[in-house]
């Protein structure tokens, strides 16, 4: 009876192998896959792995003992054929499954074989085996070498070529039929190349098949053989579907549905119509979405359907139309949603979800029909008219009448109803609600992908339905209040009602006491539209709860849920005592609150007031036990109540739209100072703490979703409570800040800070609280945190500097009592700082309060003074670059920058192992001076280099110990001083003069001229004349310098004039053709010139009664003596 049932119930399901893809079945003998590992891996090969590029091949391994179907005698004439139907149910089956288009013997041999003749003869014995097996059908046989050598180039293995030749002919098999698969390391490669071969004689195979069927057509008339032209049609389209000719395979079952509709549909024959119907379309619109025609597959569906959705056929077999139409609708959205993951694009009007949608309102009908007409059959008739449904050979056929065509011969009445009411009876064993809701699932997750969120929502409350229709109330229950909040924001009061109500049933039917409880006091709201005596009834049955009472059914509750319903109920009141926590947030109660702080921030010491309002909306009064705020700060949470509620009974009872103010008082712990203080929810208790006590907890917002928009209630007429109310912004936030100090912080400080110092501040706290301050904590930090590393800090003169923050500590502070303390501050960087000072303490009043004062100290940081250098030569001029072995001036100068007064304690230069100071007990000669601002003060030191260096060199480090006027710490400024670039030069030329001169009175002096190299030095000297000297001594002159030598000339200078006169000019050339020497530019001369020799001296007249005196010589000397007039000559000076 159960195959029988199976049977009966499936006849609206695809078949297998009309669902499954069509591969080219291709036959595998002579493998032997257990005893052989070679044969077993050829095998796996072929079979496994099989990609989308490989050929669409299907391999059936055919031992020795195979048994192919048995072939039909031919037909050669139709003339006095009647069919018995339209598609048999084995012909697919036996071309996917049972006949293969080719047949592949395979065998061990090689053509070096030494028993040649003998494997030759065996293997032509199994094909000729083979061969008779297959007799009557038009399977191609093969036959592959299975080797163990590598094969030969063509032409080249003669021995291979006449043994082919002999196996072809032996085997009777042409020459194209014999294949070589070579077994080694490029296995996979033959086995494809095979496949290729196998597939295209398998084509031809299938191309042979169905122009055989095509030759048939010009034997049927359509008057007798309208089932022919449908099978012929299909079976045509299913051939060449196995030659993966998908376009013509379309063409054929085109032609086959087109004949279909030509056949005259009656109550008999209506069932296998609709049937191959179905198949055909399914075929059809499978081949459109591949070939890229989804609109074409779009329009076959939809006209197929408009054709059959009247062709109902029996209507006692009602049921069964709308079983196949909802099969036609889910397949389809099968199909579409295959395509759909293969990249056909799809949009909200138009996806798979909408045919599973109408895939599931026809299950419905197909529910209702079922409900309508097997309501009355109680049992399966006998004998059983179905007991041969395994064995129908047509599709679509009754068991009872198989074989026959409706218009032949007319069905017996008895038979037929017999067979009407097992099917009746089958179908009443179906559980549709199943089938529904699975349809359901499949089209909510495709409006989920295409975001048709309103349609989803619609869906998810049909499936809802169904559950409650199959009684399956705990999953209807779940569904309807995930459907509430999507109903409640889009505000469908009405359709919110309908889901309310039949949520309310499932609650009471599932004994859910929350649920239950939270949909009655939703359903006594305003929003909804029940009448007042449904209300009425609620209210009733919510004090029943309170009262753990069962409550009393809703109107239209199934009474087996009832009774149900009552034994559940009973375990869940028997609790004691019965406590509920219920989260009222998401859901539109009669019962609405909103809470806010009266301020946005409270001291510590302040008290802290929340206002708290209340309004029902339920037409009846209800009563709360207690009433209490939830405060949450981050570390913890603290439940407050409303005081002196129980001394006032009355006013915990609210009238329909009453609304009722409270306020809630607590103080601040101390530990929540700097924090956020937020409203964690509203509770209100309702109930019997004995009994049943409910906890309803409010967030404190109130049902803003009720409103349709804040604005327009300032033009409602109400009440001035209820305007109140909706009006009130919230405010769920406060921030817990420290009590106001009154500390008094002086600060006595002198700015601006001069860099590098370190900068005195002295903070003065006087205690002017009402009480003695304790734990005072003085806490120093910079409040710019991106200069902290180049500010420093010390608490004390010891300059040693401290890790911020510096926490100074004192543990009481009397009323008027004064706490004094420095602190230094040293910057390396010019800018401004804030220094934030922190001071928190305990006030020791009745309740110990936390305080806190904050100060900010603003300190410019300025330089002290700048320090610019200069370097001169020894005659106090200004050079661009150093000379070895020259000593040159080094003058650092001090610029005061600071306002206030400093005094330079001492000022010294650390050399560097590049210079030399000239004079090595140098002092500072600003020491002790004090410099005011804009004042200036200068170093001189002496110093020579003695190595060449063409870029800058450091001339050493300069120290400058400063303090200023009024100041104690001694401050250490230091810089180091870049010099000039060092050149080096082979001569020197000095020239000592005395201090003044005379008027008339002879001045000897002295030209020296040092060569410091190693070579000779030629020049060429000429004396200029002057108009202030007359002088004795070589005009022009050749000077050769030996290396490492002096040469000097002596002039006797007669001034003629006083005053700062200009001496006679000395001009150095270097000969154009003189030897070769040290390098020596005139560019260096003219400037060694200008360094060394003076250009002026001094000449004081002569005192009246002092007889002239030689100034430079104590005896007589003749030189020569030049001036502008006259040429050179001897004359005697004294």
């Amino acid at each position: 009876m159960q195959s029988t049932n199976i049977a009966s119930t499936n006849q609206c399901e695809l078949p297998l192998e009309l669902c499954a893809k069509p591969l080219a079945l291709v036959g595998v003998s002579g493998l032997d896959t257990i005893n052989n590992a070679i044969h077993k891996s050829i095998w796996e090969t072929f079979s496994s792995n099989r990609r989308i590029e490989r050929s669409p091949v299907l391999f059936k391994l055919i031992g020795n003992a195979h048994e192919f179907p048995v072939v039909k005698p031919k037909r050669n004439s139709y003339e006095w054929y009647i069919p018995k139907g339209i598609l048999k149910k084995n012909w697919m089956n036996k071309y996917l499954n049972e006949i293969p288009a080719v047949i592949a013997v395979f065998y061990d041999l090689d053509w070096n074989d030494l028993q040649w003749n003998e494997k030759m003869i065996e293997c032509a014995s199994r094909v000729q085996s083979m061969r008779a097996a297959l007799e009557g059908r038009n399977t191609r046989i093969v036959v592959v070498l299975i080797q163990d050598t590598p094969p030969l180039p063509s032409g080249e293995d003669v021995l291979g070529t006449e043994r082919a030749v002999a196996l072809c002919a032996s085997c009777e098999l042409n020459a194209k039929s014999l294949f070589v698969l070579p077994h080694g390391d490029h296995l996979q490669g033959y086995v494809l190349r095979l496949e290729n071969a196998f597939y295209d004689l398998a084509q031809n195979y299938y191309y042979l098949e169905a122009r055989n069927i095509k030759s048939h057509r010009e034997h049927l008339n359509k008057s007798t053989h309208q089932y022919l032209f449908v099978r012929h049609q299909f079976k045509m389209g299913f051939l060449n579907e196995l030659r993966q000719d998908n376009h013509t395979a379309h063409k054929h079952y085109t032609h086959a549905y087109n004949n279909l509709l030509e056949i005259r549909i009656v109550d008999t024959n209506a069932m296998e119509i609709r049937t191959i119907a179905g198949f055909i379309n399914y075929k059809l619109c499978r081949l459109m979405f591949s070939l890229g025609l989804p609109r074409d597959a779009i329009s076959q569906f939809r006209a197929h359907t408009e054709r059959f959705k009247m062709r109902i056929g029996f209507q006692e077999l009602a049921f069964e139309h709308h079983a196949w139409m909802s099969k036609q609708f889910s397949v389809f959205g099968d199909i579409f949603d295959e395509a759909v993951k293969l990249g056909l694009p799809a949009v909200q009007t138009q996806h798979p979800g909408v045919y599973y949608q109408q895939a599931a309102q026809h299950a419905t009908l197909r529910k209702k029909s079922c409900q309508e007409l097997c309501q009355s059959v109680t049992a399966h008739p006998t004998p059983d008219p179905l007991e041969n449904a395994k064995h129908i050979e047509f599709y679509g056929q009754r068991p009872w009448r198989p074989g026959k065509l409706s218009t032949a011969e007319s069905p017996d009445p008895q038979l037929e109803s017999k067979g009407i009411q097992a099917l009746q009876y089958l179908e009443k064993q179906v559980n549709h609600s199943n089938i529904v809701i699975s349809l359901f699932g499949y089209a909510i997750s495709q409006y989920k992908t295409y975001k048709c969120l309103r349609m989803r929502r619609h869906l998810v409350v049909q499936m809802a339905e169904e559950y409650y229709n199959s009684q399956d109330y705990g999953k209807a229950l779940t569904l309807f209040t995930h459907m509430l909040w999507d109903y409640r924001t889009e505000r469908w009061w009405l359709l919110l009602t309908d889901i309310l109500c039949k949520a309310l049933r499932c609650a009471f039917l599932t004994a859910n006491i929350q649920d239950y409880v939270m949909l009655s006091l939703e359903l006594l709201g305003t929003s909804t539209t029940i009448t007042i005596d449904q209300k009425k009834q609620i209210y009733h049955n919510l004090n029943n709860i309170f009262k753990k009472q069962i409550p009393q059914p809703e109107p239209d509750t199934p009474m087996k849920g009832i009774q149900n319903a009552s034994l559940l109920w009973k375990p869940v009141l028997a609790a004691e005592p019965l406590l509920l926590s219920l989260d009222m947030g998401n859901i539109v109660s009669c019962i609405d609150s909103k809470a806010r702080f009266m301020q946005n921030k409270y001291q510590g010491d302040q008290l802290v007031i929340v206002e708290l309002f209340i309004r029902t909306t339920c037409p009846f009064p209800l009563k709360f036990n207690k009433i209490s705020v939830m405060i949450n700060t981050p570390g913890y949470s603290s439940e407050f109540a409303v005081n002196n509620l129980h001394a006032d009974a009355e006013n915990l009872i609210f009238n329909f739209n009453e609304v009722k103010r409270f306020l809630i008082e607590f103080m601040p712990n101390p530990n929540d100072i700097g924090k956020e203080i937020q409203i964690g929810a509203i509770n209100l208790y309702m109930g019997n703490q004995q009994l049943c006590y409910i906890d309803l907890k409010f967030n404190g917002l109130g049902n803003d979703v009720n409103k349709l928009c804040p604005d327009l209630m300032h033009f409602k007429r109400t009440s001035r409570s209820i305007y109140d109310f909706d009006n009130m912004k919230p405010l769920p936030v406060a921030l817990i800040v420290p009590r106001q100090s009154k500390l008094t912080v002086k600060l006595d400080h002198q700015q601006p800070s001069l860099l590098g110092e370190w900068y005195e501040i002295l903070i003065s706290i006087v205690n002017d609280e009402e009480y003695v301050v304790e734990n005072l904590q003085l806490e120093i930090m910079l409040a710019d945190n991106n200069i902290d590393q180049n500010t420093e800090f010390c608490s004390n003169d010891s300059g040693k500097p401290q890790n911020l923050p510096i926490q100074l500590q004192k543990d009481q502070l009397k009323t008027s009592e004064v706490f004094s303390t420095k602190i230094y501050m040293r910057c390396h960087t010019i800018g401004s700082r804030n220094v934030g000072i922190k001071i928190t303490y305990l006030l020791k009043s009745e309740k110990p309060v936390a305080s806190i004062k904050e100060e900010i100290i603003h300190v410019p940081v300025v330089k002290p003074f700048d320090i610019s250098t200069k370097f001169l030569t020894m005659r106090f001029g200004e050079i661009s670059k150093f000379y070895v072995g020259e000593p040159f001036i080094l003058m650092p100068v001090i610029n005061c920058l600071s306002q206030w007064p400093i005094i330079i304690q001492d000022t010294t230069l650390e050399f560097s192992p590049l210079v030399k100071e000239v004079e090595n007990a140098s002092k500072s000669q600003i020491k002790g001076l004090t410099l005011c601002n804009g004042d200036s003060g200068a170093d001189i030191f002496v110093a020579e280099v003695f190595k060449q260096n063409d870029s800058a060199i450091n001339i050493g480090q300069y120290t400058v110990k400063w303090k200023r006027e009024n100041g104690n710490n001694i401050t250490v400024s230091q810089m180091s001083i870049t010099g000039l670039g060092v050149d080096w030069i082979p001569l020197d030329i000095e020239l000592p003069l005395p201090a003044f001169g005379l008027v008339r009175t002879p001045l000897l002096v002295s030209y020296k001229f040092y060569n410091r190299s190693q070579q000779l030095i030629q020049l060429e000297m000429n004396m200029e004349a002057s108009e202030a000297f007359m002088f004795a001594g070589y005009k022009q002159l050749q000077i050769s310098i030996l290396p490492e030598s002096t040469k000097t000339l002596q002039y006797n200078l007669y001034p003629l004039i006083s005053g700062c006169v200009m001496l006679p000019k000395l001009t150095l050339t270097v000969p154009e053709g003189s030897p070769e020497g040290p390098a020596l530019r005139q560019e260096q001369l003219n400037s060694l010139i200008e360094r060394a020799v003076p250009t002026h001296f001094f000449i004081m007249p002569q005192s009246k009664g002092i007889p002239p005196r030689n100034l430079g010589i104590n005896h007589i000397k003749k030189l020569p003596l030049y001036n502008d007039a006259c040429k050179t000559r001897s004359i005697n000076i004294i």
